[in-house]
């Protein structure tokens, strides 16, 4: 009884006192008191620590490719079970971005079926669309995209590697006419009479109108300017100004 005894204490002091083995998160290389992630996955090195937020892998910067892959293809992260998915099985990069790509090219060949669907989408050829029941519809101004409640900062951005891919598979259907915009009626009073009472617009319509009248007088200036430096201005890339000769003063007013 009393070797029994002693056992359990040894035991005991073992469990207690011998350092355990933890799970470690991988630091990032840039700031080492930060975790490296993978998109919004934490990377780990034990396999017990693999959950909804956590992927075990023992080479984090391969993990760090494949989430990328995902974001530069899908315009979204990855999963962390997709991610521990990849990692389980050393899918090999090319493999992954081949098979990111040929999913994409689904939703483009059937665009008014896929989750793309009622959304705005802009592409490298400076052309941003919405996507409508029989397909791709151009989106030729800014108050054409008034007009239909769009917003150029809720478009999602073809990625540069599918643009030939994506004329080619989505169908194009005609463009979007200002006229019939469910908004039409109040960017016709604020253009033509200067009405600046924004209350039955839409909040983010208003702050829209807003911000491009503070940065060029849009409804005043006969041509585009910005008056902040903005590298890459969509607003700029994407849009045809010419209906600002219209505007009262310029060089085709009524």
């Amino acid at each position: 009884m009393k070797k029994l005894l002693i056992f359990a204490v040894v035991l005991f002091f073992a469990v207690v006192l011998i350092p355990q083995a933890n799970a470690v998160t991988w630091k990032a290389k840039y700031d080492p008191s930060e975790p490296y992630m993978a998109g919004d996955c934490f990377m780990v090195d034990q396999l017990s620590e693999a959950d909804e937020t956590h992927v075990y892998t023992l080479n984090p910067d391969n993990t760090n490719e494949l989430s990328m892959s995902y974001l530069m293809r899908w315009r979204r992260n990855a999963r962390c079970d997709e991610l521990q998915f990849h990692v389980d099985h050393n899918t090999p990069l090319s493999r992954l971005n081949a098979w990111l790509d040929e999913i994409a090219y689904g939703w483009y060949a059937n665009i008014s079926t896929s989750h793309l669907k009622h959304q705005t989408v802009s592409t490298t050829r400076h052309e941003w669309f919405y996507i409508g029941d029989n397909g791709i519809q151009r989106i030729p101004d800014w108050l054409t995209g008034l007009s239909w409640g769009l917003l150029i900062g809720d478009r999602i951005s073809i990625p540069s590697n599918h643009t030939i891919k994506f004329y080619e598979l989505a169908n194009l259907d005609s463009p979007l006419n200002y006229n019939t915009g469910i908004y039409a009626d109040d960017i016709n009073g604020i253009w033509h009479d200067g009405v600046t009472d924004y209350s039955n617009l839409p909040n983010s319509i208003a702050e829209e109108i807003e911000l491009v009248d503070h940065q060029m007088d849009a409804f005043v200036n006969c041509s585009f300017t910005w008056n902040s430096a903005f590298p890459g201005n969509p607003w700029r890339a994407l849009f045809n100004w010419s209906w600002m000769l219209r505007n009262p003063g310029c060089a085709l007013a009524d």
